[in-house]
């Protein structure tokens, strides 16, 4: 089946942290539409500028900040979306999911495998690597040579199918759906301007383990005979690999360094202009201005680099599009089937245990039971242990400990109900701000989950719930349940 990529913008002209309000429309008449491989595409600029220095490039990379977990990594895009709905013409609100970007981050840590999450698949890469540092941003860097390193738009997709139950239609008929609106509620206010290589990090880290030499140390230059401006510095550290290179062109260090003729220490903003990689493994930097001037017969020494700080960042909004794609059928079906989600939001109060009665709506499948402060339903006071009720009838025969066997089999027994496949138990995110070998570079996290008895009415759910402290913030309780259009 041949496919044609069409693009839709956003009616809206402008994004900020404030507008953060986007409405697309796939327009009547205009075809069928495969929507699981159709997505919204944000592009972004990340700004960070140095004073004294406009050309001056950083390792950018895109942070989103949560609000109570800063340095955790989405483990999907959709957690740009906070709240979405799928517009029809003709049917009317086919589906309107609220606190999406909550649902589809918990789920995802349990859909997705170790590897993927360690290896940063999304466009949120910021986390370190066993090379303490990461350049997979936005920019495009050169880490050797004399080609600028460059500022760059950064798209972030984000599939419909990862919003959206309805997402996974793949023949959407708009002669039958009529002119079809997307309305997206974002999180634009959390997008900010991150990275790895700081002002700070890692110049004084080993480059390896058991070899001499960091980051940031530098030879002595060659004495000069006959004096003069001084360039061209050559690193003390090997590098086996361009990756474990945390020098590009156009980068802003600040160079630290003594006078053989006494004196010092002085320090000097210098942007790099060149990079060569010596055959012994060692990296000579050349600068756009000098470091210093020399008389005849001195020479630099106690020589080090950390890169300048930038003085402001920000991330730009270029525009929001949805990239559909169009198939050359001649029609769709009319009346379609599909998982979606209702969302119940209820106030946490300040105890060690909740115990309250919830009502499900009529063709629930599944209840998944998160406890968000803001997005993430991780352990700031930790659940220890839960139990659900369904019309006054316990689900299991004891109270459910969380890591316990009871609780993964319930979880288990969820995702096979919800049609998912439970790929990864650690219940966790990865904490960008640590090494992915330390122990801390997890951050907890826990979701409950129930099958129920699909029923034409609506199903009462008893919800007990003890923690280790004092519990504050808010439930979110998702109901996935069969719709029809």
């Amino acid at each position: 089946m041949a496919l044609n990529i069409v693009k839709y913008s956003a009616e809206q002209g402008s994004f900020s942290a404030t507008k953060n309000n986007v409405d697309i429309h796939l327009p009547a008449n205009s075809g069928v539409y495969d929507l699981s491989k159709s997505y919204i595409n944000v592009n972004v600029t990340l700004n960070e500028t140095a004073a004294g220095d406009a050309d001056a490039v950083y390792a950018s990379s895109l942070k989103f900040n949560e609000g109570t977990s800063n340095d955790v990594v989405p483990p999907t895009n959709a957690v740009v979306v906070k709240h979405c709905d799928f517009i029809s013409q003709s049917r009317g609100s086919i589906e309107r999911i609220r606190h999406v970007d909550a649902l589809r981050a918990n789920l995802a840590i349990y859909e997705k495998d170790k590897s993927y999450l360690k290896e940063d698949k999304n466009v949120f890469k910021s986390a370190k690597t066993e090379q303490v540092f990461s350049k997979n941003g936005a920019n495009e860097l050169y880490n050797v040579g004399s080609v600028g390193s460059r500022v760059r738009p950064q798209d972030i997709r984000v599939d419909l199918k990862d919003l959206f139950g309805f997402g996974v239609v793949e023949q959407y008929d708009t002669s039958k759906f009529g002119n079809t609106k997307i309305h997206l509620q974002c999180n634009f206010d959390k997008l900010e301007v991150g990275g790895t290589i700081t002002d700070a990090i890692p110049w004084a880290l080993a480059v390896r383990t058991g070899v001499a030499g960091t980051y940031g140390a530098f030879a002595s230059t060659a004495v000069n005979a006959g004096g003069g401006d001084e360039f061209t510095i050559t690193s003390t550290a090997a590098y086996n690999v361009l990756e474990d290179i945390p020098f590009h062109t156009n980068q802003l260090l600040t160079v630290t360094f003594t006078n053989s003729a006494g004196g010092g220490p002085n320090t000097e903003d210098c942007r790099i202009s060149e990079i060569v990689h010596n055959a012994d493994g060692k990296v000579e930097l050349t600068f756009a201005t000098k470091i210093a001037t020399v008389a005849a017969g001195q020479h630099l020494n106690t020589i080090s680099v950390v890169q300048k700080a930038s003085t402001t960042s920000s991330v730009t909004i270029n525009k929001v599009e949805l990239v559909a794609y169009r198939t050359e059928d001649q029609s769709g079906p009319g009346e379609i089937q599909f998982l979606s989600y209702s969302t119940e939001s209820d106030s946490v109060p300040g105890a060690t245990s909740l115990n309250k009665q919830y009502y499900l709506p009529p063709n629930t499948l599944n209840a998944i039971v998160m406890t968000p402060n803001s997005i993430y339903s991780r352990e700031t006071n930790a659940i220890t242990k839960y139990r659900f009720t369904l019309n006054n009838k316990a689900t299991t025969n004891r109270d459910i400990e969380i890591k316990s066997g009871l609780h993964y089999d319930q979880l288990l027994k969820s995702f096979i109900n919800m049609g998912l496949k439970l790929n990864n138990l650690d219940e966790a995110f990865i904490n960008d701000d640590e090494l992915q070998t330390a122990d801390n570079s997890r951050v907890q996290a826990a979701i409950l989950a129930t099958p129920v008895p699909v029923s034409q009415n609506m199903t009462q759910m008893g919800l007990e719930i003890t923690a280790g402290g004092a519990m504050s913030g808010n439930i979110l309780i998702f109901s996935q349940r069969m719709s029809k259009v």
